[in-house]
Parts: C-alpha cells; structure tokens; sequence
C-alpha cells in the first residue's frame, strides 16, 4: 500500500474515533445534563451513562465478526448511521426507557466505529505516534466539551448537544472510503476461522490488566486529596492540572515514539507512574500533590502509546486490534469497582499497591512479548 495512502487513512481515522468518543470524553457533563435538564436524579443519569458504554463495549466485541465479513468503509457508513440515528432520536422524546434505548443504540454505533480506527491506526508505520494523536485530540475536544457543553445545554436548550455530536461524526461518511483503503487483503475463509494470535491476545490481556490498574486509582484522587486535608479549591485545581498532564504525556509519546526502543519507552513509564504514586503515598501538601496527580495523568498516555505499539506490530492483518476498546473500556469498567472495595475497606497504601502491580504485570507481559518474535 502507498505511503501517503496508509497516512491519510491514519489521519482519517483519528479524526472519526476521536468523533466516536466525544461523549465518553465528555462524559461527566452528559450524566449531569441527563441527571438535571432530563430530571432523572444521579442514580437515574448514572445508569443511562453506563447503558452509552455498556452499547460502546457491544459494539467494539462484535467489530471483528463484522468486518469478517463486510469492508471497512460500508461497515463505517453504516455504524456513523446507527450512531447518529441515536443522537436525533434522543432529542424526540425525555422519557427515561426511551432515552435509555436510545443511548444503547448510539453506544452500538460507537464501539463499532471505535474499533475499526483503533484498527486502521494500528496499520500505520508509526502506530505509537497515531495513538498519542488520538489520545492528545480526545483530550484536547474532552477540555472544550467540558468547558462549553453544560453553557450550550443552559443556554440553549439540551438538544443541541446532540445535534453537535452528530454534526461532528457527519465527515466520516466520506471519510469512510479513505479509512477502507486500509484494510488488509482478505486472507481467504481459512484463515478467517482460525483461531488468534495467541500472542496478540496476550498482548491485548496485558492492555486490559494496564487499564484495570490505572483505573483503579484515578477515580478517588479527588477522594485522596480530600482525605490529605486539602480544599476543594486545591483539588480541582489538581484535577485541572491533570487534564493538560495527559495531554502532555500523548504529546511526548508522539514525539519520542521513534528514539526510543518500546521496553525502553514502557519502562519509563512505569518509573513515571511509580514517582506519582509514591508523591500520593508519602509527599504532604499542595504542590506535592499537583505533581503527583499531574505525573500520573502523564505517565498513563505515555505507557499505553508503547503498548499499542507492539499489539499493532504483533496484529498486522487487524483481525483482533479492533477488539482494543473493548479491553481499555472493560478495564474501566473493573478497576473502579475493585479500588473503591480496597480503598474502603482497607487504606490508600492498598489501592495503590493494586495499581502498581496490575501496571507491573502488563509492562512485564508486554516486555515479553516483544521479546518474542511475531
């Protein structure tokens, strides 16, 4: 395949799954839109969020058997279709069951679309530099989402909200075509039901088990710096910081993906994210937590961007990569539950042992793996 052929399907499809994941990236402003303007209480909004993803992790798990089957660009024509159909017939009605059916058919759309950029990304020749441009976009579209959304749905009027979110998507109908000329020649229909890549699905459990530990502690760092003695004013501002933090880990990911060797990269980060997690344990104050929560934020991009690397470089046909949303949404599905019980239950010292051993583990294996030839 051409050069510039494979990079204008990188481009496109960063463009269209960073569209797909506008509402999870603005997530926390939807549940209070849907908690608030829909009159559903937190409980109420809370569930309607989790049936979106619960439709996203769907949609990505059934992306391989669909594509199996079907090219790329009709599947994505097809899906942007369900998706936007979601949006415009959540603006028809507010009632709770309606709405919540809603969101899951939009969710459908979503996974599905999701996967076959996380697909088409990893086809690149430089697919560490494609994800962190993924990640750095959906952080930058995540900070003027939650900086305007809940201003658009105060003032004027919730429906617009969805209008945007299908206007943003609207590109990928002609951006499906170039998204298509990335896939791989079919490899005949033996080769479709055999089994796969043992050593991609390791890969793909070592993404899983990175996304359980990471998510494991960053939902309560609000919680631990409250538990520390600091304002509210202190922590949000912490949490703000973090937001660029990210966006500064995807960045640099890109930008050294090509210097540096991927056990290098990986062990980097997993030093990075050691530092924020002892800052979190055993530096009091302010800046000290500023830093920690800002390290970590960094060092979760960075380390993934590695990560993908190898599982694109082990999966060059795309048959299993397009499952990597359902693994990085099912580890944010798992790790919260899991540090809420220990931080609960137990101490903070717990929590984070959890996390570091889980982001261990995952380095450990994909280490491996790429000691291993392909």
């Amino acid at each position: 395949m051409p050069a510039a052929t494979l990079r204008a399907s990188t481009w496109a499809a960063i463009y269209l799954g960073v569209a797909a994941a506008t509402l999870p990236a603005v997530l926390p402003v939807m549940v209070g839109v849907f908690a608030d303007r829909f009159g559903y209480g937190v409980a109420g909004a809370g569930t309607v969020a989790a049936l979106n993803m619960a439709g996203i992790l769907v949609g990505s798990l059934l992306c391989p058997l669909i594509t199996a089957r079907f090219g790329w660009a009709a599947v994505v024509r097809a899906s942007l279709a369900v998706m936007i159909a979601g949006n415009l017939l959540t603006m028809l009605d507010d009632h709770y069951g309606y709405v919540a059916a809603t969101r899951l058919l939009s969710g459908l759309g979503e996974g599905v679309v999701g996967g076959i950029c996380y697909a088409a990304m990893g086809r690149s020749a430089r697919p560490e530099r494609s994800i962190s441009i993924y990640f750095a976009g959906q952080s930058v579209v995540g900070m003027i989402g939650m900086g305007s959304f809940g201003w658009i749905a105060a003032s004027l009027g919730w429906p617009w909200l969805f209008l945007i979110l299908s206007a943003i998507a609207v590109p990928g109908f002609w951006l499906a075509a170039v998204i298509g000329r990335a896939q791989p020649a079919a490899a005949g229909p033996r080769a479709a039901r055999s089994p796969g890549n043992p050593l991609v699905i390791g890969a793909l459990a070592c993404i899983l088990l990175y996304f359980i530990g990471m998510a494991s502690l960053w939902p309560f760092l609000e919680r631990i710096g409250v538990g520390k003695g600091l304002s509210p004013g202190i922590v949000a501002f912490a949490l703000s910081a973090s937001a660029f933090g990210g966006l500064a880990g995807s960045l640099v990911a890109g930008a050294v993906a090509d210097r540096l060797s991927r056990t290098t990269g990986l062990l980097s980060g997993l030093g990075l994210l050691a530092g924020a997690v002892g800052g979190l344990l055993f530096m009091p104050g302010t800046a000290a937590f500023v830093l920690s929560v800002s390290l970590f934020a960094f060092a979760w991009p960075f380390q993934y961007a590695f990560q993908f690397g190898l599982l694109a470089s082990l999966d060059r046909d795309g048959r299993l990569i397009a499952l990597t949303p359902a693994m990085t949404g099912g580890g944010l599905a798992v790790g919260p539950a899991i540090g809420g019980l220990l931080l609960e239950n137990l101490s903070l010292g717990a929590v984070t042992a959890f996390c570091l051993v889980c982001v261990v583990a995952a380095v450990g294996g994909t280490i491996r793996l790429r000691a291993r030839p392909a």
